[in-house]
């Protein structure tokens, strides 16, 4: 009876044991638990129901509707897509699934990397939107965009360009957070903080949308046109006098001197730093050294630096000024990196000073 009894309880002991090793493995290969697995709603809007660990709350409001997060099932597995699922919760595109964009995708591709954390930030996608998923949904045929209540914006005219969807709208889901870097940044680094209210921050309705800044580039990069009237319909906006001079690409630093916020309506991207530092002493080289359209065109050679320049720029330095010549030149050799012209003033001069 003894025997017996020892042999029951040694059976028992080793049931338990090896329930206890399983357990322990599903832990292991499932790579997180249910808990890490679930985006925090905590504050996300008024207007939703209760949670469960599982997944967010549908929304019920009819601003919400259609936010219904089993459209991205697979993709909320992963919590650090969350800045990506709850940007596009609160974008325009928010009653469109993933894979409608995202066609072919699959969040296990990346699950190695999920699952060892060796992932890099931002979280860039391998595969970028196509022109056909776009065109699944919207037509390009006659369709003139009013982004602003008089911007043109030939689409047809765009896809005969070859210019692509994502040329233009890449902001508009995920207000471009991994080009912007948002999640390496202190204030969204931690996925478990994402919730809609931080998405909108992260990805307000100025990031999900082209500017002139975009547009401007690109149209310079094609070699077409820039005239305003090429874009906009009002009078007010379709001409610009003073950019439409002959002489502007010499003289307008002259009045980017007298009022640089001015320039900034059209050639700053409200999110980069506005001037560089440390100061050149002049706030309009400050700000075209700080600004990747104007230091595009500055540190290529401008058509009057030709042969005859080495012994004209003397005269024409002290008729303009030592600050017109440092929108482009350091007196100094520049820092590896800077938005600058490597040639620099003390390659034959003797100045003083930082700059």
């Amino acid at each position: 009876m003894k025997m017996a009894k020892k042999v029951h309880n040694g059976t028992l002991k080793a049931v338990l044991l090896l329930a206890m090793v399983l357990a322990v493995m599903a832990l292991t290969v499932t790579g997180c638990s249910p808990k890490s697995d679930t985006p925090s709603t905590g504050e996300d809007t008024a207007a939703t129901t209760k949670t469960t660990n599982s997944a967010p709350a549908k929304q019920t409001s009819a601003t919400s509707e259609g936010n219904d997060i089993g459209a991205a099932k697979e993709c909320m597995g992963c919590h650090e897509m969350w800045p990506e699922v709850y940007t596009w919760q609160t974008s325009v595109h928010a009653k469109v699934p993933c894979t409608t964009c995202h066609k072919g995708y699959s969040p296990s591709q990346n699950s190695g990397a999920h699952d060892s954390g060796s992932f890099a930030k931002p979280i860039r996608i391998k595969n970028p939107v196509t022109d056909e998923a776009c065109n699944s949904c919207h037509s390009m045929e006659n369709r003139l965009a009013t982004l602003l209540p008089d911007l043109k914006a030939p689409h047809e005219k765009h896809a005969a360009g070859k210019i692509s969807c994502l040329s233009c709208h890449r902001f508009t889901t995920h207000g471009n957070i991994a080009e912007r870097k948002v999640t390496t940044r202190a204030e969204f680094a931690d996925y478990s903080h994402w919730n809609k209210q931080l998405a909108i921050k992260a990805a307000p309705q100025v990031q999900r949308r082209p500017n002139m800044f975009v547009c401007i580039t690109c149209h310079e990069s094609k070699k077409v046109t820039t005239a305003c009237a090429a874009c906009h319909y009002l009078p007010e906006r379709a001409s610009l006098p003073s950019h439409e001079n002959a002489e502007w690409n010499v003289v307008h630093g002259k009045s980017g001197r007298q009022d640089v916020n001015n320039c900034a309506k059209c050639h700053y991207d409200k999110e980069s730093q506005k001037f560089a530092t440390p100061s050149t002493g002049d706030k309009i080289a400050d700000f075209a050294r700080a600004n990747s359209y104007c230091y595009g065109c500055h540190t290529k050679r401008p058509s009057n630096h030709d042969g005859q320049w080495m012994s004209k720029h003397p005269s024409l330095a002290k008729e303009r000024g030592l600050l017109n010549c440092f929108a482009c030149h350091d007196k100094q050799q520049p820092p590896a990196g800077s938005n600058v012209t490597g040639v620099y003033c003390n390659t034959c001069h003797w100045f003083a000073g930082a700059r």
